[in-house]
C-alpha cells in the first residue's frame, strides 16, 4: 500500500498542475506565474493550493471572493492521483522499498518509473486540452516525442552496459565471444529487438491514422490525433499499442451513441478523439499486459 498512496499524493499534485497548464495552454497564456483565481484574479498562497486538501478546507469556495471553485478542479485531481496511485501499485514492488540495492537494474527500474510518470502526465494534460478546446497542440506532443525518444535509447543503452559488466565478470566470458559464439550478439538482439518492433508499431498505427485522414477526408480525426497516436505507439510500445487503439475505438464508439440517444449529437457529428485515445493509453500503460493474456486465453 505504500508506493500506492505515495503515488496518490504525488498525482493530486501533478492534477492540480496538469490542470493548470491545460488552462494555459487553451487560454493561449504563458506557463510561468502564480496562479490566480479566475473569478476575482487574486493571486492564491501557497497554503491555497494544496490539491484537495484545499478544496475540502474552503469548501469548494475562493478564500478571497467566496465564489464556488468548479467540482470539476477537485473530480480531476482526484481522478488522476487515483491514476498515479494505480501506477505505483502496478509498477513499484514492496521488495524495492525494503531491500534497496543500488546499482544499474535499479537505475533501469527508476528511469522506467520516471518515464511512466511523465507519460501519464502528458496522456491525462491532452485529455483535458483536447475535451475542452477540440485541439492536439504541436506544444505537448513534439517535445514529449523527443523526449520519449531519448528515453527509449537511454534504457536500452543501460540494458546494454548491465549486460555487458554481468558479462565482463564471468568467468566464461571468452569463451561466448563472437565469433565462437553468438552467446553475446543473441542477447544484444534480445535487448534492441523490442526497440525496432516499437518503432515499428508507431509508424504502421501512424500510417492507419493518415489513411483514415485520407478516406474520410478529415471528418472523422484530425492531424493532431496523428501527431499523438505516432507519441503512443513511442510511449506503448507492442504490443500495448494495440488495447489501447481498441479501447479508444470502442470507448469512442459507445459515448457517440451515447450522446445520440441523449439527443446531444447527430449522425456526422463527431466529438473529440484525443481523450479516447488517452483512456485507451492509460489503461493499456496499467493493465495492457494482463488485458493481452485474457485475450489469447480466451481465443
Amino acid at each position: 500500500m505504500i508506493p500506492a498512496v505515495f503515488g496518490f499524493v504525488l498525482g493530486a499534485v501533478l492534477g492540480s498542475f496538469i490542470q493548470a497548464t491545460a488552462g494555459r495552454i487553451i487560454s493561449g497564456k504563458t506557463l510561468r506565474g502564480r496562479s490566480y483565481c479566475l473569478s476575482c484574479k487574486h493571486t492564491l498562497r501557497w497554503y491555497d493550493l494544496f490539491p484537495v486538501l484545499s478544496y475540502l478546507t474552503l469548501r469548494g469556495r475562493c478564500r478571497y471572493c467566496h465564489k464556488r471553485i468548479p467540482v470539476e478542479d477537485f473530480l480531476v485531481e482526484i481522478i488522476i492521483a487515483t491514476v498515479y496511485a494505480l501506477l505505483f501499485w502496478v509498477n513499484v514492488p514492496q521488495s524495492i522499498i525494503y531491500n534497496f540495492q543500488p546499482g544499474l537494474s535499479f537505475t533501469l527500474f527508476l528511469l522506467d518509473l520516471i518515464f511512466k510518470v511523465f507519460i501519464t502526465g502528458i496522456f491525462a494534460l491532452v485529455f483535458l486540452i483536447d475535451l475542452k478546446s477540440g485541439l492536439i497542440p504541436n506544444v505537448v506532443t513534439y517535445p514529449s516525442t523527443v523526449i520519449t525518444i531519448v528515453y527509449l535509447l537511454v534504457s536500452n543503452l543501460v540494458k546494454t552496459l548491465s549486460f555487458y559488466q554481468g558479462f565482463r565478470g564471468s568467468p566464461l566470458a571468452k569463451y561466448l565471444m563472437p565469433p565462437e559464439s553468438s552467446y553475446v550478439y543473441d542477447h544484444l538482439l534480445r535487448i534492441w529487438t523490442p526497440l525496432a518492433w516499437t518503432s515499428i508499431a508507431a509508424v504502421t498505427i501512424t500510417l492507419i491514422f493518415v489513411l483514415l485522414i485520407v478516406v474520410t477526408k478529415g471528418r472523422g480525426m484530425g492531424w493532431g490525433d496523428v501527431k499523438y497516436v505516432f507519441l503512443l505507439g513511442l510511449a506503448l510500445g507492442f504490443p500495448d499499442i494495440i488495447p489501447a487503439i481498441f479501447i479508444a475505438f470502442l470507448s469512442g464508439a459507445v459515448f457517440s451513441l451515447f450522446l445520440i440517444l441523449l439527443r446531444k449529437k447527430t449522425f456526422g457529428q463527431t466529438v473529440p478523439f484525443g481523450p479516447f485515445l488517452s483512456l485507451g493509453a492509460i489503461i493499456a500503460l496499467l493493465f495492457g499486459t494482463q488485458i493481452i493474456r485474457i485475450y489469447i486465453g480466451i481465443f
